[in-house]
């Protein structure tokens, strides 16, 4: 049997409550030369007989399950190791894609030689996959937006005011993922992406992203990309000296300098975040220990303090009339 043009990697875990409407969109492709790796990452539910069901005996879906639990970006790997395409696809298990995602997506990267290619997301509702949404990024232009490596780490910074570019699904070239042999960092539980595609750019992978939305990303209250409990800062630190020892005869001053910018920033955000976890458990001494070491995290008080003291107020019965931003 020829190779497919594309593999779907769909990692789940507890998704047997939805993971039917992704599979879905993925057999309603209008490129029909797909595989679909599902990594059941040791789900306790139904996950794998739901999904099959929902497979509907549909040879292009595979199974494959995970000998123990290890998170997003374990499975992930695990299931690009089974990978026969010639692209590989993210999708994860609550989300879906738009009919012509596969499509379009790849016929752009291909005319453009592209290793790599993100689109737009559509944000929708977790509990109605199908709503209009709105678009994440919202480009006004219908051109391909090249990325460099700065360019992504700038657009993946704590301090960022424009939407984060991680949250973006890419679609990578198979071969250039053997090639630089590159996969996701397992130990990271966040930012998992993020460094996934710093590491591809730092390799020289062509990059860009269409201005079209045609990824349907669900919002739910409880999402998986949350952490709770835990200071998400504090967990990407170990994350930059091993990237710049990866990658320390091909990064340009500009790479380095992005880098440095992205650590900063996060740094601080850390120094907040520590700040509002120890005043939630009121430790005051350790809270302003925080921003000893940190003073510039100051700058994040604006908004964030505003919402956190809003959602205070709304506990005492206190609802705004309008939120000054």
């Amino acid at each position: 049997m020829a190779a497919p043009k594309v593999s779907v990697v769909m990692p789940a875990y507890k998704a047997a409550g939805f993971i039917a409407l992704a599979i879905a969109s993925v057999r309603a492709q209008t490129l029909p030369d797909w595989e679909l790796i599902i990594v059941d990452d040791c789900s306790p539910d139904d996950t794998a007989a739901v999904a099959m069901a929902a497979a509907g005996g549909d040879p292009r879906v595979k199974l494959v399950r995970a000998d123990q639990n290890g998170g997003v970006a374990r499975a992930r790997n695990l299931g690009n190791s089974h990978a026969k395409g010639d692209w590989i696809a993210v999708l994860d298990s609550d989300d879906a894609f738009e009919p012509a995602r596969l499509e379009t997506l790849v016929a752009a990267a291909e005319a453009a030689g592209l290793d790599l290619i993100a689109d737009d997301l559509r944000l929708v509702p977790f509990e109605n996959i199908t709503a209009e949404g709105t678009p994440f990024l919202g480009r006004a232009d219908e051109t391909l937006q090249p990325i460099n490596l700065a360019q992504w780490l700038d657009g993946n910074r704590a301090e960022s005011r424009s939407p984060i570019l991680g949250y973006l699904k890419p679609v990578i070239r198979r071969a250039f993922l053997l090639r630089h042999n590159i996969e996701y960092l397992p130990e990271l539980k966040v930012a998992e992406d993020c460094w996934f595609v710093a590491d591809l750019l730092a390799n020289g992978a062509r990059f860009a992203i269409h201005p079209q939305a045609l990824y349907r990303y669900a919002i739910r209250p409880a999402s998986l990309s949350r952490t709770r409990g835990q200071n998400v800062f504090t967990m990407q630190r170990p994350v930059y000296a091993p990237f710049l020892e990866r990658h320390a005869a091909r990064l340009s001053e500009a790479d380095r300098r992005a880098v440095a910018r992205h650590q900063a920033a996060l740094r601080d955000a850390e120094a907040f975040e520590g700040f509002v976890m120890a005043l939630r458990q009121r430790q005051l001494p350790a809270a302003f220990g925080w921003l000893a070491g940190r003073p510039q995290a100051l700058r994040f008080f604006a908004k964030p303090v505003g919402v956190r003291l809003e959602r205070v107020a709304k506990r005492f019965g206190y609802r705004p009339r309008a939120r000054v931003s």
